[in-house]
C-alpha cells in the first residue's frame, strides 16, 4: 500500500481511530541515531517525538544550586545540591551513554527533607515559554510530534514522588510509617501542579497531553494506582478530552495487576507498552482485548538485539500485521536499544515495512 498520509496525520488518525494507510511509527528524538538510518526511517514514515518544555523553573536568590560531575566505577556521575535557608537536599545521578539519567541517591532521604522540599516547591516560579513550543511545532511540520512537557511535572505527582524525589523504597516505607507527612507533601505537589497546568492552558493549539509515569505494579500496586494515579487522571484528562486533546501516559512496566483500573482510566493512548518479550506481563493480544478503546503504543523490545535477523524480521512482521488489523496500534522506538545493534534492527524494520507496501 502506497503511503497517503504524513507521519503526523497518521499518528492523529490512529488516535481518532480512523482508517490508516499503514502502521504509525514513532521515535523519541534522542533515541534515533543521526545519519543514514535516521533519514531512511523518516522517509519510511516515522514521526519524530520531541518533548518541548513549555516553561522554565526559576529559583529565587535565597536558594543556592551547586552541581559537580565526576567518574565513579566507570560511570559518569552528577551530584546536585539545593541549599535553602531551612536546609539542604542532594541527589546523585548516573548519566548513561544515551544521555538518560538514573537516580543513585534521591533528594528525599529522611523526614527532615520533606520540609526542605516543600520550601523549594513553594518558592520556585514557572516562567512560560510558549513561543518556543510554537517554533518547534512549526519547524517539525508534518514530520514530527511536538509534545508539551511540564518541567518537574513530567510525571503525575505520586509517580514523581515515587520515582524521582524519594525513590520506591523510601516512598513506600514513609507511606506506611508516616502517612500524614507524605500526604501533606503530595498536597503541596498537587498545588504546584495547578500552576503548571495554568501555563499548559495558554498553549494556542493543544493536541496532546503526556505524562511519563513509568508505572509498574511492582511499585505502584493496584491499591496505590487506585488511590493516587486514577484520581489525578480523572481530574484533568476528561477536561482536556472535551477540548479535543488526546491524553497519553507512559506505562512501560508490568500492568496485568492494574489492567482493570487502566481500562477505567480516561487515557487515550497507553504509551511505550512493554511486550512480554521484554518483561511485560500482558500479551499484545490480551492488551488489545482488555483495552479496546485505547491506542496501544508498544516499544520495540531491547532484547531483539540478541536475536537473529530472521527472528527479528518475523517478530516485527507478525506484530505489525496484528496491530494493523485492529487499527489501535503504534510501534515506538521509546526505550534504549543497544547502540551497536540499533542500525541493524531499524534496517530490518524498514525491510518489513517495504514488504507490507509491496503486498508480499
Amino acid at each position: 500500500m502506497t503511503p497517503t498520509m504524513t507521519p503526523r496525520e497518521r499518528f492523529y488518525a490512529c488516535l481518532r481511530r480512523e482508517k490508516l494507510d499503514r502502521i504509525p511509527l514513532l521515535a523519541y528524538q534522542f533515541l534515533l541515531p543521526r545519519g543514514t538510518i535516521e533519514r531512511r526511517i523518516q522517509e519510511a514514515g516515522c514521526a519524530i517525538v520531541v518533548g518541548v518544555p513549555i516553561y522554565e523553573i526559576v529559583f529565587p536568590g535565597e536558594i543556592e544550586i551547586r552541581e559537580r560531575q565526576f567518574w565513579e566505577n566507570g560511570e559518569k556521575i552528577t551530584v546536585r545540591r539545593y541549599t535553602t535557608p531551612i536546609g539542604s537536599v542532594e541527589e546523585k545521578i548516573k548519566i548513561d551513554p544515551y544521555g538518560s539519567e538514573w537516580k543513585k541517591e534521591h533528594l528525599i532521604k529522611d523526614s527532615r527533607d520533606y520540609e526542605t522540599m516543600t520550601y523549594l516547591l513553594e518558592k520556585v516560579k514557572f516562567r512560560e515559554q510558549i513561543e518556543y513550543f510554537t517554533e518547534v511545532d512549526r519547524d517539525l511540520g508534518e514530520d514530527g510530534i511536538p509534545v508539551p512537557m511540564l518541567p518537574f511535572f513530567e510525571r503525575s505527582p505520586f509517580q514523581k514522588f515515587l520515582i524521582d524525589l524519594a525513590g520506591p523504597e523510601r516512598a513506600l516505607l514513609d507511606l506506611y510509617d508516616q502517612p500524614q507527612r507524605v500526604e501533606d507533601f503530595l498536597a503541596c505537589l498537587h498545588a504546584k501542579l495547578e500552576e503548571a497546568m495554568k501555563i499548559y492552558e495558554l498553549l494556542p493549539e493543544k493536541r496532546l497531553f503526556w505524562w511519563v509515569d513509568n508505572v509498574t505494579s511492582d511499585f505502584t500496586t493496584p491499591s496505590l494506582f487506585q488511590r493516587f494515579c486514577l484520581p489525578v487522571y480523572r481530574r484533568y484528562f476528561p477536561r482536556f478530552q472535551q477540548q479535543g486533546i488526546f491524553c497519553m501516559v507512559h506505562l512501560d512496566g508490568k500492568l496485568n495487576a492494574l489492567k482493570e483500573f487502566i481500562r477505567e482510566a480516561p487515557i487515550d493512548m497507553i504509551e511505550s507498552f512493554t511486550l512480554p518479550e521484554q518483561g511485560g506481563d500482558i500479551s499484545f493480544e490480551e492488551a488489545q482485548k482488555v483495552w479496546p478503546k485505547k491506542v496501544i503504543g508498544a516499544n520495540m523490545p531491547a532484547n531483539l538485539a540478541y536475536h537473529t535477523a530472521e527472528e527479528v524480521e518475523k517478530f516485527l512482521g507478525d506484530l505489525i500485521s496484528s496491530g494493523f488489523a485492529r487499527g489501535n496500534f503504534i510501534l515506538e522506538l521509546s526505550e534504549d536499544l543497544p547502540r551497536k545493534n540499533l542500525g541493524e534492527i531499524l534496517s530490518i524494520l524498514l525491510k518489513v515495512l517495504m514488504k507490507g507496501e509491496n503486498g508480499s
